[in-house]
């Protein structure tokens, strides 16, 4: 997230009008699979109303996209996580409507917001996020896919701060996965609603393509096609003034500090296709923070087996 003011209306429109141009049309064929509406206890969640709302205005900006789930990472309760429609997505192999090179999934860190209230730099948050992208890489699920890393270029790559009123409007196709960083307690409140900012760790956004208001699945294999994931980290922890200086982010580090890897890898578990599983059993996976895990558990490489193993085919 790169700090602005706010906008004018004229400039709100000018802004728009170019992200129309950044992302590319969709293709011809797209196909409109069918998937059922959230379940009743998700549509419950004021945060439901909020995504839908920013969903209209994604809408309204002429993007192709829609946020579909957002998954939460806690520290003691856990927090539900929210989908927006009861289908599966997946990442489509050269979808041109993502800019994809290739086959490959790209992925980029905002240096600006990388910083902790801790005390870590933002040199020492990349470092972390990277190696835990290298973990997922070097897994044999993995093996066919490469996970390449974009440069920072100091524009604004991300978005869905912007509808929390926590940044501008971004670029969202500067990489397939963004690693926003490090935002203030009153963001992770305003997402995860009361409590939130004390208790939620980091989550991942998945966003979907498309096509007037409905789902796309261009290649056929009965998923939603993912279109980009963002991940938002809570800059509460560790920091004196408030009630969370006890659990402050840290470099492999113990409990009560709260390892950046370790939650790193299980955010970049959710961008790369991953739910929350158990527990038990253990895993990456857990939707509640356990401590230092820096290496998979068989029922995560069982899930990337699924997701992977046949990749780039359906």
């Amino acid at each position: 997230m790169k700090r602005r003011h706010l906008f004018t209306s004229l400039a709100a429109l000018l802004v728009a009008a170019a992200c129309d141009q950044r992302q590319p049309s969709a293709p011809s064929n797209t196909a409109a699979p069918r998937f059922a509406q959230s379940t009743a206890q998700d549509q419950e969640d004021p945060l439901v109303a909020r995504i839908r709302a920013a969903n209209q205005q994604l809408a309204a900006r002429g993007l192709n996209i829609a946020i579909q789930e957002v998954d939460f990472y806690t520290i003691g309760p856990g927090r539900p996580s929210i989908r927006i429609l009861q289908g599966d997505l997946r990442w489509v192999p050269g979808d041109p409507r993502r800019l994809a090179e290739g086959d490959h999934i790209t992925y980029l860190v905002d240096r600006s917001d990388g910083a902790t209230a801790s005390g870590l730099t933002s040199a020492q948050t990349e470092a972390a996020i990277d190696r835990s992208l290298a973990t997922w890489q070097s897994q044999q699920a993995l093996q066919k896919v490469t996970l390449v890393k974009r440069a920072d270029n100091g524009a604004d790559p991300d978005i869905f701060d912007f509808f929390f009123g926590f940044g501008g409007f971004g670029n969202p196709f500067l990489a397939d996965i963004t690693e926003a960083g490090w935002l203030p307690r009153a963001f992770f409140e305003a997402v995860g609603g009361p409590g939130g900012g004390r208790g939620i760790l980091a989550f991942s956004v998945s966003f979907i393509f498309v096509s007037r208001g409905v789902p796309t699945d261009i290649n056929g294999d009965n998923y939603l096609d993912t279109a980009l994931n963002e991940v938002y980290y809570n800059n509460t922890f560790g920091d004196p003034g408030n009630d969370r200086v006890g659990n402050p982010w840290g470099i492999n580090l113990a409990l009560p500090a709260v390892d950046v890897e370790t939650v790193a890898l299980h955010e970049n578990g959710h961008s790369l296709g991953l739910g929350h599983f158990g527990p038990p059993p253990t895993a990456v996976m857990n939707p509640v923070y356990g401590g230092i895990r820096h290496t998979p558990f068989p029922t995560d490489l069982a899930g990337m087996s699924t997701l992977w193993s046949s990749w780039p085919n359906p």
